[in-house]
């Protein structure tokens, strides 16, 4: 589906770069179809030495090349980088925009055409190969297109397709989601260093077993509940603190920071 296509990137951010070596080591596209852009000359030189994919600090150019025009600028920079492209998008050519927060609809209206625009919300696992990305289709967006953007995301991780009218709630879940699990991971590695054990120690000991949890999850198929349950026995250790989760309100607290994330989200829109 990709075969042959132009890839143009605008914006060589961090994950820019990220998405860019996960098409590429994926092999769903080749760098002799990809154009990138950004104001970094630097920058620019870095990642064409890295990746071998062709370069211009020209916006307008990358996009009139583009047959898909991938957008990974900062939001507060879309408007003029769209503003000042109008005339260089071509029909028939793919908008796939991860700006935070940028509804398809206005980023057709700054195009100026009505052309296909797919919003996609990756997160920052993609800098591993690891992302969860949200993909949601525009008016003028049509299965192949998502199939593009499925296609491409599916390569740094794993992507699913929701209404765009979603896109609020999966980025309080999955888009800061990475987030919350540092914060617990922080929390764990620092009551583990306050119990005695030394501090590289308890970093091993809780990294490894939120990854042994996850994979033992993903492998099983398991519900989570299911696998907790089986490493809770009565009256035991596990019991006991998952009794201070619930006394503290765990349950509440997680709905309430979901509910203020998609809030803030909303407000930014």
């Amino acid at each position: 589906m990709l075969q042959g296509k132009v890839l143009a990137i605008i914006g060589a951010g961090k994950m820019g770069e990220a998405l860019l070596g996960g098409f590429l080591g994926a092999g769903v596209v080749e760098a002799s179809n990809v154009v990138l852009s950004d104001v970094d000359v630097g920058r620019l030189e870095a990642l064409r030495d890295r990746f071998n994919v062709e370069i211009t600090q020209s916006n307008n150019e990358a996009i009139a090349r583009g047959d898909i025009i991938l957008l990974a600028v900062k939001p507060q920079q879309m408007s003029e980088v769209l503003a000042e492209a109008k005339e260089s998008f071509r029909e028939g050519s793919l908008v796939i925009s991860i700006v935070a927060g940028a509804k398809t609809e206005k980023i057709a209206s700054l195009a100026g055409k009505d052309i296909p625009v797919i919003r996609v919300m990756p997160n920052t696992p993609a800098l591993a190969g690891k992302a969860m990305s949200v993909v949601s289709r525009g008016a003028y967006a049509g299965d192949e297109d998502v199939s593009i953007a499925l296609e491409l995301f599916s390569s740094v991780g794993e992507a699913v397709e929701l209404p765009e009218d979603l896109q609020n709630e999966a980025t309080a879940v999955s888009g800061s989601g990475p987030a919350y699990f540092f914060l617990m991971i922080e929390s764990l590695i620092r009551a583990a260093s306050d119990a005695g054990i030394d501090a590289e120690v308890a970093k091993k000991l809780v990294v490894q077993t939120m990854a042994g949890s996850l994979a033992l999850l993903q492998s099983t198929g398991a519900e989570p509940g299911e696998l907790r349950e089986a490493v809770t026995s009565p009256g035991g250790t596990t019991e006991a603190a998952l009794k201070v989760f619930e006394e503290f309100g765990f349950d509440t607290m997680i709905q309430g920071a979901i509910g203020a994330a998609i809030k803030r989200a909303q407000d930014l829109a």
